[in-house]
């Protein structure tokens, strides 16, 4: 197949979070299976550009800003998803594309979608990371009475309304897409990239001579870093060697305020802040701690950095009452607190640092449960048959309504 994978997230210039690694092993995994796979990001430049990324071709398009200036959200979402759609025109003209995949996030599918007719329809399926509309209820942001959200959300809703097929990364984005998009589609596999298992393994290699807490993320307040810090703060007289390292980069002014909270609290060596690590380097920081703890305030799941710490044999700690939560069972492969609560978090912290048996028997389970239902090659095996059965089914299709 000849596959087009869209995401204005793509490393290294545009990587920021989980929608740009999923695009990259998206794109990388289907390339590796034989397919060609193009895929359309953003530029911070001034001029489209083109490049190779192993055997994936990159195409990077500047949005509308080239040509005026973008002064609000809305208005930036808007003319991108026509840039992206003026590419995807070009790239089909030249040789026809069998399938489109568009992440819902940012409406990037919009004006495609909108513009589909019988001379250029191509196949196009839409994967759910997490709504703006989960943002804006779970989060706060954006505000509900903003125009970006009503716009946002109305791009968000239409893509799925219009796309051949949906997936989600978890059961979680289909619920919030269900209740606040709409989304009545029965047929909403729950698909991702997965965890490669060989690389994120369990070493044989000793431990931290410190007891080691590591969390992997963005170091940002709604990642729950304060509560973690906090949390960590409660328990260290009862371990004074306690280390709490924190892989990541961070909000501006957050990792000193964190420093900050620690020495006064009289703890200023719990802090290691080891800044970005390389993908290939991650599992050796994962694997050499007790622990992994990452509470964020809400994720729509199923939380990546999370299935890496088990698949190195690792109890992970999550919040409850998100997607987290379809990854981790409390007290069988990791364990769950309320978002916020820094007096559950220390409380399980101090009861998996206490017990290495415990720590051992349900880093053991952690590790099954990726192999049994999050190992990569697995997963890219699914979401190989469902392109391949969205783009034969749509092919010649009739426009939906």
């Amino acid at each position: 197949m000849r596959i087009a994978f869209v995401s204005q997230e793509y490393p290294p210039e545009t990587a920021k979070g989980g929608l740009g690694t999923q695009t990259f092993l998206k794109a990388h995994g289907m390339a590796a299976r034989g397919h060609e796979v193009h895929v359309i990001s953003q530029t911070a430049g001034a001029v489209q550009t083109h490049s190779l990324d192993a055997k994936v071709h990159v195409i990077r398009t500047p949005g509308f800003y080239s040509r005026m200036p973008i002064w609000t959200e809305a208005a930036g979402w808007l003319t991108y998803s026509a840039e992206v759609a003026a590419v995807i025109a070009e790239l089909h003209s030249r040789t026809p594309l069998d399938l489109i995949d568009f992440p819902e996030w940012g409406g990037e599918g919009y004006v495609q979608l909108l513009n589909r007719a019988e001379g250029n329809r191509i196949p196009t399926v839409i994967q759910l990371h997490g709504p703006l509309a989960m943002f804006a209820h779970a989060l706060g942001w954006p505000e509900r009475d903003s125009e970006f959200y009503r716009v946002g959300s109305e791009m968000e809703k239409t893509c799925l309304r219009l796309a051949d097929a949906v997936f989600s990364s978890s059961q979680c984005s289909i619920d919030w897409c269900r209740q606040h998009y709409d989304l009545q589609r029965d047929d909403v596999p729950v698909l991702h990239t997965g965890v490669d298992t060989t690389l994120f393994a369990p070493s044989d290699g000793a431990k931290e001579s410190r007891p080691t807490v590591i969390f992997v993320g963005r170091i940002a307040r709604n990642k729950g870093v304060e509560t973690l810090v906090d949390a960590c703060c409660e328990i260290a007289p009862e371990s004074p060697d306690l280390q709490l390292r924190m892989v990541g980069t961070g909000e501006a002014g957050l990792t000193d305020e964190l420093r900050r909270a620690a020495a006064s609290a009289g703890h200023s060596h719990l802090l290691d802040l080891v800044g970005f690590v390389p993908t290939d380097e991650l599992p050796a920081h994962l694997a050499r701690a007790h622990v992994f703890a990452a509470p964020s305030h809400y994720e729509g799941g199923p939380g990546f950095v999370y299935l890496e710490a088990m698949a190195c044999g690792l109890p992970a700690i999550g919040c409850e009452g998100s997607g987290v939560a379809e990854v981790i069972t409390h007290d069988e492969t990791g364990m769950l607190v309320p978002p916020g609560d820094v007096n559950a978090l220390a409380g399980v912290l101090r009861a998996l640092l206490s017990d290495p048996e415990k720590r051992a028997a349900i880093g053991r389970a952690a590790r099954e449960f990726v192999l049994a239902s999050a190992e990569r090659e697995s997963c890219l095996d699914r979401m190989e048959a469902f392109y391949m059965q969205v783009a034969a089914a749509n092919r010649s299709a009739p426009c939906r309504p």
